[in-house]
């Protein structure tokens, strides 16, 4: 790929998080920079991030150097100001996005919320990829469909709100709620401890329980009940046992226990789901 900046302009005012331009450049002018409170593009959020080379960022009275690895994000208008330092002798070489729309402000501010205005990212970090496929799909597939663009765009703000995250932890994080998931999937009908699904992924509860979180589910053993509930839904639609019987076989050695957490998930005790096949004829259901 090659160094170059893109620009769209769109039609309409649209109700989504839109790219406004995207690049790639090197600057070693003393006279490169931008103020938050005298750009004109009003409402727009920007995040750059230095490969090479050296810029500073003044943000809230503080001066921030922006070396290899530091990017920032701020909004416009905000009291900001970055610029190339003229007493650097090397390039400053960065990436940069420029975001719009009604979601651009309230997710730069959860993000800045999360972990501060200027952030560090590793190479091979989540958000450096998405950008590098955002910035691959401008410049050489010319993508420029709004749609399409946005959808990469998401992608990119939301892996801000866990920099540091590589792609290879992530992959291997993955493959242990991928195998915690299997595992559960196995087990519904046993009786299973959050220790036992942690042993068999090699990792301790704890560490998984925060993998769930990370991954956007809910806890191992909540994730346990949500299969254990959708497999007794359908034995209840597809069998003539009890519903004494199905709880017990989905892994629920209390029948009121298993009344409970059926009534607290679908509103219905299991006898009265079974009989209210009228009003409510799923033999499936999804608890995600």
């Amino acid at each position: 790929m090659e160094q170059g900046a893109f620009a769209f302009r769109y039609t309409e005012a649209l109700p989504y998080l839109l790219l406004d331009s995207i690049g790639w450049q090197s600057t070693d002018s003393p006279y490169y920079g931008n103020n938050g409170h005298t750009r004109t593009d009003n409402g727009h959020v920007i995040f750059q991030y230095t490969l090479s080379g050296e810029g500073r960022l003044e943000l809230d009275g503080q001066t921030y150097r922006l070396t290899p690895g530091k990017a920032f994000i701020v909004k416009i208008p905000s009291d900001h100001r970055y610029y190339y330092p003229v007493e650097t002798e090397e390039p400053w070489e960065f990436i940069w996005l420029n975001a719009k729309g009604e979601d651009a402000f309230r997710m730069w501010d959860r993000i800045i919320e999360h972990g501060g205005e200027v952030i560090a990212l590793r190479d091979r970090s989540l958000s450096l990829s998405s950008f590098w496929d955002m910035y691959k799909a401008v410049s050489e597939e010319k993508l420029s469909d709004c749609a399409e663009l946005s959808v990469m765009l998401y992608r990119f703000m939301l892996s801000l709100f866990t920099p540091d995250e590589g792609l290879n932890t992530q992959a291997e994080n993955s493959s242990i709620v991928e195998k915690a998931k299997l595992y559960i999937k196995e087990n519904l009908t046993t009786p299973v401890t959050l220790e036992d699904i942690a042993a068999y992924c090699g990792v301790s509860g704890a560490y998984l329980c925060r993998l769930f979180q990370r991954n956007k589910l809910s806890s191992p053993l909540e994730y346990l009940r949500r299969r254990r509930i959708e497999a007794a839904v359908t034995m209840l639609r597809t069998t003539e046992m009890s519903a004494q019987d199905i709880g017990k076989q989905c892994g629920f050695e209390s029948p009121s226990y298993f009344s409970k957490i059926f009534k607290a998930y679908l509103g219905f005790s299991p006898r009265e789901y079974r009989v209210q096949r009228v009003n409510y004829p799923f033999d499936t259901i999804y608890l995600d």
